[in-house]
């Protein structure tokens, strides 16, 4: 049985910690260990049933534990996952028992699949890319390293998401369109043109603006 611990104690972890308690009912041989997280009382007063064992920039990975990160921020995760791969953490993927995946999608490492979500037909699904409730991506489409992909998303057929792009929930990508890497997609935007590296969209149709 592997040892498993969630990286991240805040909303987003506690809810991974939930799909992954899910996947154990559903018969995977997880003993899932608690938290790590820098925030020492991040559950402080929260109905939660596993501890913070330690902080994240402090742990050692052992040989014997496997990590699941439940941080919802690209860069910020990005940055936490390298430095404990660098310290030797293995990553698993974790795919809830009440989402679709083809059989000819292609899932990468450290991926979290949330309730209700789907991989269709031809797929790719980068490294360690986040997606959350009652999302779909389309066929043959495309969702780079690092992103994370807010509930009710609806990424359709032939879409390319590139690397660290962060969806809000309901927001669609229409056909084909291509959004580049560290975009980032307010909730409820419709993306119908291509969005530029780094750039943030708003509305009905999608357009750029500046906080």
């Amino acid at each position: 049985m592997k040892k498993v611990i969630i990286v991240g104690a805040g909303g987003c972890g506690r809810e991974v910690m939930q799909w992954a308690l899910d996947c154990v009912k559903a018969g995977t041989a997880w003993d899932l260990l608690g938290f790590i997280d820098d925030n020492p009382d991040a559950l402080q007063g929260l109905r939660v049933n596993h501890p913070i064992l330690g902080s994240i920039k402090d742990w050692q990975p052992k040989e014997d534990e496997y990590f699941i990160c439940g941080i919802a921020t690209p860069h910020i995760k990005r940055r936490i996952v390298s430095d404990l791969k660098a310290k030797g953490a293995v990553f698993l993927t974790l795919i809830h028992p009440s989402a679709i995946v083809s059989a000819t999608a292609l899932v990468g490492e450290g991926v979290v699949m949330s309730p209700f979500s789907v991989f269709s037909d031809n797929t790719v699904i980068g490294d360690h890319v986040f997606i959350n409730l009652h999302t779909a991506i389309g066929h043959d489409a495309r969702v780079g390293d690092y992103s994370v992909i807010s509930s009710y998303c609806d990424i359709t057929g032939g879409v390319s998401i590139g690397k660290d792009v962060f969806l809000g929930s309901h927001a669609v990508v229409v056909p084909k369109v291509k959004v580049g890497d560290g975009a980032y997609l307010c909730a409820g935007s419709v993306v119908m043109n291509r969005v530029a590296p780094g750039a943030k969209v708003l509305g009905n149709p999608a357009r750029p603006f500046k906080i």
